[in-house]
């Protein structure tokens, strides 16, 4: 019965955009950025905590743009710590333009282990972003349906803000994921663009359990462009 509902929950995220191709985010909750048609972000993606035994997490990512508001991505994570393990992450979003200052984002996540014999992590999100261009700054708010090794059963919310400081070269930006599990935590940073196709994000991470560690993070994405052509012509996205 799982492996069915897994292979409906593959068929809801991939079946809004056809490639297959890791999503674009304020830190840890999705992002309402979204790729235009054939064009493509590469981001690497590190994490570490020099807390209890410590641990080192490397996830090399890919995004890709579907066209129609749709972005897909894949990426590979591995983690070191007492053994390593190797997650696949798969992802998939649209987002739907309310207006010029308003969008409101559906997407999904579903990793699979390669090293461990488990049912994967999965997740499903919605959430409305909203620019106050005055103080150029977007506020994300939503909830979640997520689980463990299960189907999404489990339901919280997810926030997040992005105040631009300097426009197209400095961000301050927070967001927040509620419930005790992995996913749950507070994380704060900066996102730093050295030039117009880079973009670095340094962050630290509070997880909302105890029992979990501390961790720093930072992010390299590297906007290359339009790789598939596509005759549709879109806006060029405006964040990384």
């Amino acid at each position: 019965m799982y492996k069915h509902c897994q292979l409906f929950l593959i068929f809801i995220l991939f079946s809004i955009c056809p490639p297959v191709f890791a999503q674009q985010t304020i830190i840890s909750v999705p992002s309402s950025d979204i790729l235009p048609a054939g064009e493509v972000i590469l981001k690497q993606s590190n994490k570490f905590s020099p807390f209890g035994n410590g641990f080192v997490s490397l996830t090399p990512q890919a995004i890709i743009g579907t066209g129609k508001g749709t972005e897909i991505s894949v990426g590979a994570g591995t983690t070191i710590e007492d053994q390593t393990n190797v997650k696949l992450n798969l992802t998939a979003k649209k987002v739907f333009k309310l207006g010029k200052a308003t969008r409101f984002t559906v997407g999904g996540t579903l990793t699979p282990s390669l090293t461990e014999g488990k049912n994967p992590d999965s997740m499903i999100y919605a959430h409305s972003s909203f620019l106050i261009k005055e103080t150029r700054t977007t506020i994300t708010a939503g909830g979640f349906v997520g689980g463990k090794g299960e189907m999404p059963s489990l339901t919280g919310v997810m926030l997040g803000i992005d105040q631009t400081i300097i426009p197209n070269k400095l961000r301050i930006v927070a967001d927040w994921i509620s419930r005790d599990e992995s996913w749950g935590a507070f994380a704060a940073g900066f996102k730093i663009r050295p030039e117009p196709t880079t973009s670095i994000t340094t962050a630290v991470i509070v997880p909302n359990n105890n029992e979990d560690r501390v961790a720093f993070s930072i992010s390299l994405s590297k906007y290359i462009g339009k790789v598939i052509p596509e005759r549709i012509k879109e806006d060029q996205s405006d964040s990384l």
